[in-house]
């Protein structure tokens, strides 16, 4: 069992090194130079940020995502699915709800981001699933009236281990997305690999019929070529990585679009920026 886990990691690193060698061409510095409606990074790539408070210098922006989907063909423990993913994203500018506990209305709202992708799930073994996929879609910038086309491409990997009959999720996932602008001759780019580990402990606790289940996870970020944040501003900060912690519960009572429900809550920190990240489902 270990030697089949130690072996599912290294083919995992071999593709985690081909797509370093990938989103290290170019390490575009333009991306320091962007005007970001946002304020805190290129808007362009708010659907990868995920949903939740962004805080630096006094600074805030709210995130939040719509996580739509459409599952084309079931993945099985022997077959591979296709899942289609539609999420939409919305950036809400200086948002004071942290002190004030208002909820935004229409008229905060700065940019929205539509990303169609679509996943192929592809089941190395039952424990082990590798998921290729492609981003393509856009961003407008609400107030200068700007769109922006995104190009986004990956690879992740779920492993799950049962321990004590409880379930370990080892996640990992590396992104290169880059955007385009018929306004501008650069195309900044986003790179990421992220690494993350979810412990989910199996409870007695009961809602709508369903057992409820609680977790706990890790994840570190890693930019390699720096997501810049305040980048509008004199003084941008530069994040090289990122570490969050946080928890979460599954198996809830359907609620609206969400199937099986899981929600949490977690902090990420880095130099200058901290996030109080609002999730549903699997946090990586």
């Amino acid at each position: 069992m270990l030697f089949k886990f130690l072996a599912r990691q290294a083919i995992f690193i071999y593709l985690f090194i081909f797509c370093l060698l990938i989103s290290s061409y170019p390490a575009n510095a333009g991306l320091s130079s962007l005007k970001s409606t946002a304020g805190l990074t290129n808007f362009a790539f708010a659907s990868y940020l995920g949903t939740g408070f962004y805080v630096s210098s006094g600074q805030k922006v709210f995130v939040i995502q719509l996580p739509f989907d459409h599952t084309i063909k079931q993945k099985t423990d022997t077959e591979a699915g296709w899942v289609l993913k539609l999420p939409v994203t919305f950036g809400l500018l200086d948002f004071n709800g942290l002190e004030s506990g208002n909820l935004p209305n229409l008229n905060q709202v700065g940019t929205l981001t539509f990303l169609p992708g679509i996943e192929y799930q592809y089941p190395v073994t039952p424990e082990w699933t590798v998921i290729p996929f492609g981003d393509y879609g856009f961003a407008r910038d609400l107030n200068n009236k700007t769109n922006i086309l995104v190009t986004g491409f990956g690879i992740k990997s779920y492993v799950k281990i049962n321990h004590k009959g409880n379930q370990v999720t080892l996640g990992n996932k590396i992104l290169y997305a880059t955007e385009h602008s018929k306004n501008s001759d650069q195309n900044p780019d986003y790179a990421l690999i992220e690494t993350g580990l979810d412990y989910q402990i199996h409870t007695e606790l009961n809602a709508g019929g369903r057992n409820i289940d609680l977790s706990f996870y890790y994840i570190n970020y890693y930019y390699p070529n720096n997501l810049i944040f305040l980048a509008q501003t004199k003084n941008p900060i530069r994040v090289g990585s990122a570490n969050e912690v946080g928890f979460s519960i599954a198996n809830l009572p359907d609620f609206l679009f969400l199937k099986k429900p899981r929600l949490g809550f977690g902090v990420r920190i880095s130099s200058g920026v901290t996030v109080y990240r609002l999730l549903y489902g699997l946090p990586f």
